[in-house]
């Protein structure tokens, strides 16, 4: 199964990814996914993000954006300026406040235009913090995304970036172990992964990593958790990129899908 069927994507979306363990992964498929469609794809971020070392990247500002984004064809990955010695990695810029992002997506350059829309340092799972996430309004669908690899590990900022979020609004403490039902509410928690989500969004989150039969258990443990939690979701994604796997979770735990 595509990513982006399971995803309930359309001819014409604005995906803001949220969370940790996979979100640049899975633009990249979704990437590769619509431009197998003739789909003309964009790729930005609300926060700031390391440049994707497969895509162009357009330099661009708030005013420029019409000019600069016609004169290169799709897919394109765009941004505001370089970050100057970025931490952790060689290369970070830095995209653009929400209000421009709607501007561009009204714009109707973009088929299928994806947002980056927090940051993670690179650990496997998160809870936002002050002011995250920046997602845009005109998002169509919200992505919150996990890594099942947490599960099981310590509450420390070795595995989850800002532990404290995630004591906050689960029954966990800093330095206790990670449980699966703790993943699945901070996925679909109006503090964790619904924040700023538009009222209108589709919201289906991603466990990802589920890279062997007993991690993909897990998973499904975790989604069938974070959907019994609210009323907002109908469903959620299990992933395995590294497999080729994605399945499709509901309430019930009801596989709909595998490939």
């Amino acid at each position: 199964m595509q990513l982006a069927y399971a995803l309930g994507l359309g001819a014409s979306a604005v995906v803001a990814l949220v969370g940790a363990g996979g979100k640049k992964t899975a633009m990249g498929h979704l990437i590769a996914e619509g431009t197998s469609k003739d789909y003309a794809i964009g790729y930005t971020t609300t926060t700031a993000m390391p440049p994707p070392s497969d895509l162009p990247m357009r330099l661009t500002g708030p005013e420029e954006w019409r000019s600069d984004l016609t004169a290169q064809e799709p897919p394109i990955a765009f941004a505001r300026k370089r970050v100057v010695d970025p931490e952790r990695v060689e290369q970070k810029v830095r995209g653009f406040e929400p209000d421009v992002v709607d501007r561009i997506s009204d714009s109707e350059r973009f088929d299928w235009l994806l947002v980056k829309a927090d940051g993670a340092r690179q650990r496997e799972f998160k809870a936002p913090g002050a002011g995250e996430p920046v997602v845009p309004s005109t998002a169509t669908h919200v992505v919150p995304v996990a890594s099942v690899a947490a599960v099981g590990e310590a509450l420390t900022t070795d595995v989850v970036h800002r532990p404290e979020r995630v004591a906050a609004i689960t029954a966990l403490d800093v330095g206790d172990t990670i449980t699966a039902r703790a993943v699945g509410t901070v996925l679909t928690h109006p503090d964790g992964g619904l924040r700023n989500s538009p009222p209108e969004a589709a919201v289906i989150p991603i466990v990802n990593k589920a890279d062997t039969e007993s991690q993909r258990r897990i998973a499904r443990t975790v989604l069938t958790h974070a959907l019994s939690d609210t009323t907002r979701c109908s469903r959620g994604v299990l992933t395995s990129f590294e497999s080729g796997i994605c399945e499709v979770v509901t309430a019930t735990t009801e596989r709909e899908g595998t490939q």
